[in-house]
C-alpha cells in the first residue's frame, strides 16, 4: 500500500513537470490540425497524416497514389508551379550500448533505429498578424482564422507542438520561426528540445504509474535529417510523371566561415544540402543529352529544378546542464539512403551509420564523389548528429533532463533568369552538360547566404526588423478592366510592432498573368513572370482600376505594404525600406475582364419570346426553363412584374450585356402562362452615366 502511494506521488510529479514544460496558452489544440508556416518565400503543411501521428517526424510522401504530387509539404518558392520538393524529417534517436529500461522493466539497447513513430500532444500557430483575406469576384479564397494573433511576436509565425515518442521515453518540444522580411524570406528556423520525462501515453489518455519509464540515466546521439528533393515540376517535365520520392538527387556537405556574424566561437557554419542530379534511362533531349540535372524543360531548356535546399546547425548545448553553444558540434553528418538503409537494415550497424561510426565516415561528400555508387539513388538523407548527451530522470528529485538544438532550414538557387537563360543556352548546343552543371551548383552560394542570415537572426535574438503586414485584397472581374482594392482591418497595422511609429510610406499592386503560377506549362512557355504594375504613396489611395488588359485573359494580383525605412535602424541594411510578402495575399483565382454591357438602355430584349417549354425546350441543355435578357446596359435594376403589375421577381444586374433567368419567383416558385413585363430601371453606363428606363413585354407559354 505504501509502494502504491509512492507510485502515485511520483507519478503526480511527473504530470506536474510534464505540464510545466509546456507553455501555457488558451489555444493548443489537442487534435493536432495541419499547421501551415506560409508567411514568406517557403510554404510548409505540416499534416499529422503525413508523420504517423506527429510533426516531429514527417514524410511527405504518406499519401502517394492517386495524386503523389499533391503529398509534398515544402513549397519553394511557392508562386512556382509545382515547386513543392520531396521533405522528410527523421529523427532516429540512437543510444549507446547501455540502451534503456522501458516501463515494462525491458532493457532495450535499440539496435535498429528506426523513425522516431509517436503521438501528437497538441500544437499551437500563432502569428503577428491574422493571414490576409482575399476575394475574388465575391468568392472568398481564405478560412477564417482561429489560432491567435500577437503583435509582439519576435517572429511573423511561431508553430509549435509537442509530440510524445513512447518507445523512448521522451517528449519533444518543437518551435518553427518564420519572417516575412524579404532579406529573411527563404528560411525556417527549427529549434527542438528532447525532454527524457519517460511518458509512453498523453496525458490527454489518462496515463497511469504504470505507463512512465522508471528512473535512470540514458547516453544518446540525436541524429536529424531533413531530406529533401527538387522539384515536382522538373521530374514531370523530364519523364512525364511524378516519381514516389527522390530518385535523382544527391546530398552532400560544406563548410563557410560566417559573413555576418564575428566573436562567437562557432565561427562557421556546415551545411547539409541537396540538389537535382542525372537521372538513369532518361530519352535524350533535342540537342542530344541525356544529363537532365537540374530538370530542363523539353521544350525550351529552362531549368525547372535549380533548387538547393538545405539546412545548418546554429546551436547545440554542451551538455543537459550547460546550454551554452559547443561548437565543435556536430559530432557528425552522415549520409543513410531509404531503401538501403532506413528500409533495407535491422542491424546495430544501422545506429552506427546514423552516428557516423561505421565506414562511411563522419563527414562523408556525396555517393558518387565516394565512389559507392555510380548514379543517385532513391531517398537520400543528410543527417546533422549531435551529442552524445547524457539525460537523467529522476522523479523524486524532480529531475527530467532535456537538450535544445536549433536549425535552420532553407532554399538556395540560381536565380530565374539564370536558370532561363543557362538551361536555354545548355538547349540549344552553346554550353556543354558540365558547364550547365557547374552553374546550377553555384546556387549553394544563395543557400549558404540564406542560412547565414539565419545564423545571424538567431544570435540577435530573432531580432529581425519587420515589414508592415500584408492588406486584405478584393478582385473584381469588370468590363475591359479589373478592379483591385485593399485594406487593413486595423490601423495599428501602420504602425511599426517594435516601437508603435507609424512608418508607412507605400501600397504596390503586382500582376500575373496567364496561369496563376510561374512556369505553368498554361502559360504557353512564355516566361510570364509577377510584375508590379502600380505604387502609390497616397495611404488613402486603396484601389486600383486595371485596364491594361484583355478579354477573356486570366489576371492574378497581390497587393504589398512598403515602409519608410525608419525602424530598420540595425537590419542587414540599414534605413533599408521592407515590403510585405508578395507572397501572402496573391489571389489564387483568376479576374478575367469582360465585355461590357451597353452605353444605351433602349434596345433591351427577351430571348426567345415567346418562350415555350412545350415547343421543345430553350436550347440552352439542362436548363429549359432558362431564358435571356439581351442587350442589357453595363448596370441596372431587372424587375419582372404580371401584366396587371404585380411584382415577381428582381435582380441587380452588372457588366456584361445579358442576364440569365429561370422564370421563378422571389420565393422560388415557377410563373405559369401569360404575359410579363421586364422593368429595366436604374441604369447606367460603365463610366456611370444615367441612361433612362425601358420596358418590355414578353410571353410564358408553360
Amino acid at each position: 500500500m505504501v509502494c502504491r502511494y509512492k507510485q502515485s506521488l511520483l507519478f503526480m510529479l511527473l504530470i506536474s513537470l510534464t505540464l510545466q514544460f509546456r507553455p501555457v496558452h488558451s489555444q493548443k489544440n489537442y487534435n493536432g490540425p495541419p499547421l501551415f508556416i506560409d508567411v514568406n518565400a517557403i510554404k510548409l503543411d505540416l499534416k499529422k497524416l503525413s508523420g504517423e501521428g506527429q510533426f516531429t517526424t514527417q514524410y511527405s510522401w504518406m499519401l502517394t497514389g492517386s495524386g503523389p504530387e499533391k503529398t509534398e509539404i515544402w513549397f519553394w518558392p511557392q508562386d512556382q508551379w509545382h515547386s513543392q520538393m520531396l521533405y522528410q524529417i527523421f529523427n532516429p534517436i540512437c543510444l549507446d550500448d547501455n540502451g534503456v529500461i522501458d516501463h515494462k522493466g525491458l532493457h532495450k539497447i535499440i539496435p535498429t533505429p528506426f523513425v522516431s513513430n509517436g503521438r501528437n500532444d497538441y500544437s499551437l500557430e500563432q502569428r503577428r498578424y491574422r493571414p490576409p483575406y482575399v476575394t475574388v469576384d465575391g468568392v472568398p479564397l481564405y478560412r477564417e482564422y482561429r489560432w491567435e494573433t500577437d503583435p509582439t511576436l519576435k517572429a511573423d509565425i511561431i508553430a509549435s507542438w509537442e509530440d510524445i515518442l513512447p518507445f523512448w521515453g521522451i517528449r519533444t518540444h518543437i518551435e518553427v520561426y518564420g519572417f516575412s522580411n524579404p532579406n529573411h524570406q527563404d528560411y525556417l528556423i527549427w529549434k527542438a528540445t528532447y525532454k527524457f520525462t519517460g511518458e509512453t501515453r498523453r496525458p490527454i489518455e489518462n496515463p497511469g504509474p504504470e505507463d512512465v519509464f522508471p528512473d535512470q540515466t540514458i547516453r544518446l546521439w540525436w541524429p536529424v535529417a531533413f531530406s529533401f528533393g527538387p522539384s515536382k515540376a522538373g521530374e514531370y517535365a523530364v519523364i512525364g510523371h511524378f516519381t514516389f520520392e527522390g530518385e535523382d538527387d544527391l546530398d552532400s556537405w560544406f563548410e563557410r566561415e560566417s559573413e555576418l556574424v564575428s566573436g562567437n566561437e562557432r565561427n562557421s557554419l556546415k551545411v547539409a544540402y541537396y540538389w537535382d542530379a542525372k537521372m538513369k534511362g532518361i530519352a535524350a533531349y533535342p540537342n542530344g543529352s541525356i544529363d537532365d540535372t537540374g530538370d530542363p524543360s523539353r521544350i525550351n531548356g529552362h531549368l525547372l529544378s535549380p533548387q538547393i535546399p538545405g539546412y545548418a546547425l546554429l546551436h547545440a548545448p554542451k551538455s543537459a546542464h550547460d546550454t551554452t553553444d559547443d561548437p565543435s558540434q556536430p559530432y557528425s553528418m552522415p549520409h543513410a539512403g531509404i531503401v538501403k538503409d532506413l528500409w533495407g537494415r535491422r542491424d546495430f550497424g544501422l545506429r552506427d551509420t546514423y552516428i557516423g561510426h561505421d565506414d562511411r565516415g563522419k563527414f562523408p561528400k556525396d555517393i558518387i564523389s565516394e565512389g559507392w555508387a555510380t548514379s543517385p539513388e532513391k531517398g537520400p538523407m543528410r543527417f546533422i548528429t549531435v551529442g552524445p548527451y547524457e539525460l537523467t530522470k529522476n522523479d523524486s528529485l524532480g529531475i527530467q533532463d532535456s537538450v535544445t538544438v536549433v536549425y535552420a532550414i532553407g532554399n538556395g538557387s540560381i536565380s530565374w533568369e539564370k536558370a532561363d537563360s543557362v538551361g536555354k543556352a545548355w538547349f540549344q548546343g552553346d554550353i556543354t552538360d558540365a558547364q550547365k552543371n557547374a552553374y546550377l551548383k553555384t546556387g549553394v552560394d544563395s543557400l549558404f547566404k540564406t542560412l547565414d542570415r539565419a545564423y545571424w537572426a538567431w544570435n540577435r535574438g530573432l531580432n529581425v526588423p519587420d515589414p508592415p503586414p500584408p492588406p486584405d485584397l478584393v478582385v473584381k472581374s469588370d468590363a475591359d478592366r479589373v478592379v483591385v482594392s485593399w485594406s487593413y482591418p486595423d490601423q495599428a497595422y501602420y504602425k511599426d510592432p517594435d516601437s508603435g511609429i507609424d512608418d508607412w510610406y507605400a501600397w504596390r499592386v503586382y500582376r500575373k498573368k496567364g496561369a496563376a503560377f510561374v512556369n505553368d506549362p498554361e502559360d504557353n512557355f512564355s516566361g510570364e513572370r509577377w510584375a508590379l504594375i502600380f505604387e502609390t504613396t497616397d495611404r488613402s489611395e486603396t484601389t486600383y482600376i486595371d485596364s491594361d488588359v484583355i478579354r477573356g485573359v486570366s489576371y492574378y494580383y497581390a497587393v504589398t505594404s512598403l515602409d519608410d525605412g525608419s525602424q530598420n535602424t540595425d537590419g542587414l541594411f540599414p534605413g533599408q525600406k521592407l515590403e510585405s510578402s508578395r507572397y501572402a495575399n496573391r489571389s489564387g483565382m483568376p479576374a478575367i475582364p469582360f465585355k461590357a454591357g451597353l452605353a444605351v438602355s433602349d434596345q433591351v430584349r427577351v430571348v426567345p419570346n415567346p418562350a415555350t417549354i412545350r415547343a421543345g425546350g430553350l436550347g440552352f441543355p439542362g436548363a429549359p426553363s432558362q431564358i435571356l435578357f439581351v442587350k442589357l446596359p453595363y448596370k441596372c435594376t431587372l424587375t419582372i412584374f404580371t401584366e396587371t403589375g404585380d411584382r415577381i421577381n428582381s435582380f441587380d444586374h452588372f457588366g456584361t450585356d445579358q442576364h440569365e433567368w429561370d422564370q421563378r419567383t422571389d420565393t422560388n416558385q415557377y410563373v405559369t402562362s401569360g404575359i410579363y413585363i421586364l422593368a429595366v430601371t436604374n441604369a447606367e453606363d460603365v463610366n456611370g452615366h444615367q441612361l433612362s428606363d425601358q420596358f418590355v413585354k414578353f410571353i410564358l407559354v408553360r
